[in-house]
């Protein structure tokens, strides 16, 4: 009577494999680091960017306060000339050497053009704040692409690596079938498989969350 084949163990059945990758399903204009896509997806960061929109605002208030000081400025520059429009004869000295009417006017606009002169640095370091931060943002934009990119490359590596395992395995597992190998064979492939099921695994949450960290960036509030 011949001798039985030994049956295989209920945990060399083959196991599901890991699920794809479901970043690539997120609405998002590109997922690669070149100029192109680096540029797109900056230009939809600053869109969106609050901390940018806010900065924006303040500059466009310090420009309404330029135009009123300038028109300001422009006004008494042009009616200093008045002062002179009067019959008192201390107004007039007053006036030609100066002082009065004319001295008050000098004044005003000596004190607006250094409101003016404030204005403008404050406008200047608005817009420094405001180009670094678009820096930030393009520098944010890069390094989530390639970190993106870098566990992509680390998932096809696994999955080719997965397929392989797969392909041994289940020589290992028919010639367990047949009588040869063993059972602690068995047990490594699976154990190997086991980890690189687990690699898989946490390398596609590194990619779900540079995609997430990418769409907080670029999508509309």
């Amino acid at each position: 009577m011949a001798a039985s084949q030994p049956k295989s163990p209920l945990w060399s059945n083959p196991i599901e494999k890991p699920k794809e990758n479901a970043v690539e399903n997120k609405e998002i204009l590109c997922l690669n680091s070149n100029e192109q896509c680096v540029e797109q997806l900056t230009e939809r960061a600053i869109a969106n960017s609050n901390k940018l929109q806010q900065t924006s605002d303040r500059i466009t208030a310090i420009e309404r306060r330029l135009a009123v000081t300038e028109d300001r400025i422009d006004y008494t520059s042009k009616k200093k000339w008045t002062n002179y429009i009067t019959t008192n004869p201390v107004d007039i000295i007053q006036n030609l050497f100066g002082g009065g009417g004319m001295q008050r006017d000098n004044l005003a606009i000596a004190n607006l053009e250094i409101r003016t002169a404030d204005l403008l640095a404050a406008k200047a370091e608005l817009e420094r704040q405001q180009e670094a931060e678009k820096l930030k943002l393009e520098d944010e934009v890069l390094n989530l692409l390639l970190d993106y990119e870098a566990a992509n490359r680390k998932h096809e590596l696994l999955t080719s690596q997965l397929e392989t395992l797969e392909q041994q395995r289940e020589v290992t597992r028919i010639a367990y079938r047949m009588g040869r190998g063993s059972t602690s064979q068995i047990l490594g492939m699976k154990n190997r498989r086991d980890r690189t099921v687990e690699q898989l695994t946490e390398v596609e949450i590194e990619q779900e969350e540079s995609v997430r960290e990418l769409l907080h960036l670029v999508e509309e509030n």
